[in-house]
């Protein structure tokens, strides 16, 4: 059995050449690091994932041999699912995995071997499927998922009964639907935003979020 330390195996520091930064995960109610634009788009992803259970960054050290060198891989992401499985996730752009191959191959070669003997999937993931509308979805929602401001029950229940009664509709229907005045509208829409955030109104999650967006209960 293998045992994913959640004390990172690698320092985060602050980088001249990438974005690094931490954002605030209410999934797993800690503070995640990242090195990257594609880790954080990445870390935003993993937030929004219902079938993602928890996540943690440069969770493990894999040792590997170079040659008669022993040298040390620590992969980016650890991720466990509500079923059960678990998978270590390496993100890399396109570029760097066709420029650094030769470089790469030996730990990702070590990383596939150590998770084939611990029952745990290996996947790297570039900038094709992490820069998607689902991710583009996530990071807008996580702004209104534990909004900095307060929700009023009120609005939320009569954005609910409204849609309840349209059935199917977009946002900016829905809007409309509940209030004819500017001022009123901006306050509803935070609210609709929330409830969206927090699963409390269905769309097409593969699709980008628009006013246009269909929307349901």
């Amino acid at each position: 059995m293998v045992i994913i330390s959640f004390k990172k195996s690698r320092k985060i520091g602050k980088n001249s050449f990438s974005l690094t930064g931490q954002i605030s995960s209410v999934k797993n109610n800690s503070i995640i690091e990242f090195e990257s634009q594609l880790e954080m788009n990445l870390t935003y992803l993993l937030e929004r994932r219902c079938d993602v259970s928890m996540y943690c960054e440069q969770p493990i050290e894999i040792e590997y041999f170079d040659g008669n060198t022993t040298r040390k891989y620590i992969p980016d992401f650890y991720v466990q699912y509500h079923n059960g499985e678990q998978e270590i996730i390496e993100v890399k752009y396109e570029k760097d995995l066709l420029e650094k191959k030769e470089l790469l191959e030996p730990k990702f070669k070590a990383a596939r071997e150590f998770c084939n003997s611990n029952n745990i999937s290996f996947k790297i993931l570039t900038e094709s499927q992490i820069n998607t509308p689902q991710m583009f979805n996530s990071k807008f929602l996580a702004n209104y998922k534990t909004p900095r401001f307060k929700t009023n029950l009120g609005d939320i229940e009569y954005i609910l009964d409204t849609l309840e009664k349209l059935e199917q509709t977009t946002i900016t229907n829905l809007i409309n639907e509940c209030s004819s005045d500017d001022n009123r509208k901006a306050e509803l829409l935070f609210h609709l935003w929330y409830l969206v955030s927090n699963y409390l109104i269905n769309f097409n999650e593969e699709e980008k979020l628009s006013m246009n967006t269909l929307i349901w209960k």
